[in-house]
């Protein structure tokens, strides 16, 4: 009997109110640190070939699983250690990839000096900023939509004539933000200045999310001027398990509905994949014949997210063999 079978029976003698993931490597139980009144509420994850363990919503982990079962029952630790026991080490990662030695520490991120909200701004414009306005409704940007992404500008000389957009998290504490420069073919080759933050350890404007509907993913904060208000962004085109939005929307069982550009098909694919892996629901947005979401019309895009099809296992076998 393997290693992992031995400890999925150990579960179900001991603890046998678990579940088990369609993977077969990942067991969920209730979490005995934050210790929920409802204890059929099982957020503790335990993977149980990595010997690791994380809890959604205390954000308890580690790597000693005796001592998780011992906050059971101490009786069990001895059967534990036999069955759990993995050697820690500096490379020795929680479910997700992420170090549970090194926790590598940033600055807070601070908004450029002397930003403005376009809601905020009563005084006149100067020719610069009705500059940076005019190219926003000519995104798409709708005085909704300028409120809900919270865009701006600022006064400083280093973003003049840039779009900001900033991102808050869930508490409201300002996260990130992408600044995207309104003059193209001009000769400056910085066409965006973002934050100098890690973005897998942000969700992009986490505070418009509510975690119980489904979710649209776009590519950058740009596309979100076109879709639903229950939206986020990658800041690129993956997604991955060591990435806050990921674990998230594990944690919520959260449905997505998908929406990258057609010429990365293929990632929407592996991505869908991946949490399909976990139990997630994922529709898949047609985005073909549009060069992106940010061109689309709301309309269209409504249109295209009605029409969108549940992934399933075999997509992904289906699109390779297409490609033959």
């Amino acid at each position: 009997m393997s290693k992992i079978h031995k400890r999925i029976d150990f579960f179900d003698k001991y603890f046998p109110n678990h579940t088990l993931s369609k993977d077969g490597v990942n067991l969920n139980i209730w979490c005995p640190f934050c210790k929920h009144e409802n204890k059929h509420k099982k957020k503790m994850v335990v993977h149980l070939e990595k010997c690791l363990y994380h809890c959604w919503t205390c954000d308890k982990k580690g790597a000693n699983i005796p001592y998780l079962i011992s906050k059971f029952s101490s009786k069990l630790t001895k059967i534990a250690e036999q069955l759990f026991t993995k050697k820690l080490n500096n490379n020795s990662v929680d479910l997700f990839g992420n170090n549970l030695l090194i926790e590598e520490e940033h600055d807070p991120v601070v908004l450029p000096t002397n930003f403005v909200f376009f809601v905020d701004q009563i005084e006149s414009f100067s020719p610069d900023t009705k500059a940076v306005l005019k190219y926003a409704v000519s995104r798409g940007f709708t005085k909704h939509k300028l409120f809900m992404l919270r865009a701006g500008f600022s006064t400083n000389s280093e973003y003049r004539r840039y779009l900001i957009l900033p991102s808050y998290d869930a508490n409201g504490n300002l996260n990130y933000y992408v600044s995207r420069k309104i003059d193209v073919g001009t000769g400056d080759s910085f066409k965006y200045k973002n934050a100098n933050y890690p973005k897998k350890k942000i969700i992009f404007n986490e505070i418009n999310i509510n975690w119980k509907l489904p979710l649209t993913i776009v590519e950058g904060p740009l596309d979100l001027i076109k879709t639903n208000d229950n939206a986020t962004c990658l800041l690129g085109s993956s997604l991955t398990e060591d990435m806050l939005l990921f674990q998230k929307i594990v944690s919520h069982k959260t449905t997505i509905n998908l929406a990258l550009d057609s010429d990365v098909y293929n990632k929407s694919l592996n991505i869908a994949s991946l949490l399909h892996r976990y139990d997630i629901p994922v529709n898949i947005i047609d985005t073909r014949g549009a060069d992106d979401v940010g061109d689309m019309h709301p309309e269209d895009f409504k249109r295209r997210l009605n029409l969108s099809k549940e992934f399933n296992k075999n997509d992904k076998l289906l699109a390779k063999i297409r490609s033959l």
